[in-house]
């Protein structure tokens, strides 16, 4: 028996390099920036959630602290690297942010020179 060759196998009009998903490549290009956009908002949410996490812990402190059940020293000791890793995961917030800000413009203009080129043709 012979072995069918590849150029024998039927193909979908369209499909002449073989890799068709039945998807435009406009619509591909479409679910990668979606892509993007959903990790950079992912990396986000998790930096807040572990932001909110840290403001948490140090409402307990402060709490601790305001009815006497730990010193003044103790609170400042416990407080301030937790104030320093708030401020820090807030400026990593505003970073991503930005980078999404930043991704998000991208993708308009993409999308607003496939649209010109279209247009074009």
């Amino acid at each position: 028996m012979e072995r069918s060759k590849s150029s024998d196998v039927k193909r979908k009009p369209g499909d002449e390099d073989g890799t068709s998903s039945g998807r435009s490549s406009k619509v591909l290009r479409a679910e990668v920036w979606q892509g993007r956009m959903e990790l950079r908002e992912k990396e986000i949410l998790k930096l807040r959630d572990e932001k909110n996490k840290l403001i948490d812990r140090l409402a307990r402190i402060e709490q601790a602290f305001f009815e006497g059940r730990i010193s003044e020293e103790k609170y400042e000791n416990l407080s301030a690297p937790l104030k320093a890793k708030i401020a820090e995961t807030q400026k990593e917030i505003q970073a991503k942010e930005a980078k999404l800000e930043e991704v998000i413009k991208e993708f308009k203009e993409a999308q607003a020179m496939e649209t010109e080129e279209s247009g074009r043709r």
